[in-house]
């Protein structure tokens, strides 16, 4: 079975512009994604898939695998241009703002996708009150065999006061098998509660894909904002 690990990238962003290639600790932000994901499989599995010739350079210029898409919507979009160009059995999809990604998580979904290649699936741990009531963490809530029911920025599930009692969260490693992708980009634009949630995974529920999570260590911190850069700096030093 071969797996590749796709890390999306582009420059655009409207809070935090040239994400991928901003420095941390002397190295793009794309880098230390490439290099976590190199300790679970080979580099030559890896790429990153990108619409922007600066990070194509970049990755020219450090030994790492690219492909230049076309422009897409989403990430996942990006994965299905991806899927036209690179023929594998399953595509995991590693977001190239997460330069501090498990190692342990990635080898989950790795593992997850070998026993059940025919499902979408991601990760998902416990979000605490704070999480919850943050709209930059997408929520999940899933049945007792894992299948997603729904995703939202919002605050679910509530108690019958309109309470947190408990919540999980997703953490965005993906995969996918090909088939997938081309069901989710064949419904060309984004459906409606993708659009307003603007949370990509809705779109597989909406055409009636089923989605899955699997329990993740989730200790990971994207960096959305340029606050985020500080504390992944602090992350990283407590790491080593």
């Amino acid at each position: 079975m071969k797996q590749v690990i796709v890390i999306p990238a582009r420059m655009k962003g409207t809070r935090l512009p040239g994400k991928p290639l901003i420095q941390i600790n002397g190295k793009a932000m794309i880098y230390h994604v490439w290099d976590r994901c190199r300790k679970v499989i080979p580099a030559e599995n890896i790429y990153v898939a990108t619409e922007d010739i600066e990070i194509e350079d970049y990755c020219k210029d450090n030994g790492i695998n690219c492909v230049v898409t076309e422009k897409a919507e989403t990430a996942i979009d990006r994965i299905k241009l991806f899927s036209n160009v690179i023929e594998a059995d399953a595509y995991i999809n590693v977001q190239g703002d997460e330069p501090i990604i498990n190692t342990n998580d990635i080898s989950t979904i790795l593992n997850y996708n070998q026993q059940y290649p025919d499902r979408v699936v991601f990760g998902k741990t416990e979000a605490n009150i704070e999480e919850f009531n943050d709209h930059s963490k997408a929520k999940v809530v899933c049945a007792l065999d894992g299948r997603l029911l729904y995703s939202s920025r919002a605050g679910i599930p509530l108690n019958n006061k309109g309470g947190f009692v408990s919540a999980e969260r997703a953490i965005w490693i993906y995969a996918f098998s090909k088939d997938a992708l081309d069901r989710y980009h064949n419904a060309q634009d984004r459906t409606v509660l993708d659009k307003l949630e603007d949370n990509e995974i809705i779109r597989f529920l909406e055409i009636g894909v089923p989605v899955y999570c699997v329990n993740v260590i989730g200790d990971s911190w994207a960096v959305d904002e340029p606050k985020d850069l500080e504390i992944v700096r602090q992350l990283m030093a407590q790491q080593g």
